[in-house]
């Protein structure tokens, strides 16, 4: 089968389990790619036999550009499709804002996976979340999830792969499914701090401006951020300069109150256990 993986990746996590999956696909004898999710010819999507979709979780869903993403997609009657995420332990309806919006173009979504990724947010409470994940074992499970899938689709068998992830095919309602209905983009954005320039430290090096999920930076001649910032903070992490700074006094409060490990724990899916930190 022609198999096309699509990631959206800022930090490596979901390139890692797209990669690992294709690996194992490839290994069942079928011809994949694995590409970046805003480089993805449209040919190729629609070309496919079976599409993967992946992204991070970012407030307990899946982020804005994805979501806007696969709102422009064509309809693609009957093709089949999986989903998948990392997550840092709150993962919310990721999967299945992911597959809700693929079956919303006539796509058969077969499959959910959910894997770990160490969190590389800026707020104090957050950072190191998850250390070191994807680590092996993830990625065995990822591996094991291909295999599932392949199975199942070399069965001919309808319905979805028994080894999909609850939080995939149908909707849940717990906390964190709620938190993720409140925290939408306009909320945040009054929340949550909004990136500074550092202009004495600054090179006018555009990273910043080319790899804005939102291309909300332009330069004149120090970036500049628009109203359509939705404060995933990945202009910061990863300006070489350091120049991108946030104040985190207030906002730190705002997603400690949200995202502690007790609630990770009580209304994650957190197993015992299980190291956050």
């Amino acid at each position: 089968m022609n198999m096309l993986l699509v990631y959206f990746s800022q930090t490596g996590n979901t390139r890692k389990v797209a990669q690992t999956m294709a690996d194992e696909f490839g290994m069942k004898g079928h011809t994949v790619r694995v590409l970046p999710m805003m480089e993805t010819p449209l040919a190729d999507i629609t070309g496919c036999d079976v599409l993967g979709i992946g992204t991070p979780c970012f407030e307990s869903q899946a982020p804005t550009p994805v979501k806007d993403y696969l709102s422009t997609l064509p309809y693609m009657q009957g093709k089949r499709a999986f989903v998948f995420a990392t997550s840092g332990g709150s993962p919310g309806r990721v999967l299945h804002d992911l597959a809700r919006l693929l079956q919303s173009k006539g796509a058969s979504v077969m499959a959910g996976f959910k894997a770990r990724g160490t969190v590389h947010h800026p707020a104090p409470c957050l950072m190191g979340r998850m250390p070191e994940r994807p680590d092996q074992k993830d990625l065995t499970h990822a591996r094991v999830f291909a295999e599932s899938l392949d199975d199942h689709l070399q069965s001919g068998r309808s319905g979805p792969v028994p080894e999909t992830s609850r939080y995939a095919l149908r909707r849940t309602w717990g906390f964190y499914d709620l938190v993720s209905l409140i925290a939408q983009p306009f909320l945040l954005r009054i929340l949550l701090p909004r990136p500074r320039i550092d202009q004495s430290l600054c090179k006018q090096c555009t990273i910043c401006a080319r790899e804005c999920p939102m291309k909300s930076i332009s330069l004149d001649p120090y970036p500049i951020l628009d109203d359509q910032c939705i404060r995933c903070y990945h202009c910061q992490n990863i300006c070489p300069q350091k120049a991108v700074t946030s104040s985190w006094l207030f906002g730190n409060i705002v997603i400690f109150t949200l995202y502690n490990t007790l609630f990770a724990r009580l209304f994650g899916d957190v197993e015992p256990g299980e190291r956050i930190y």
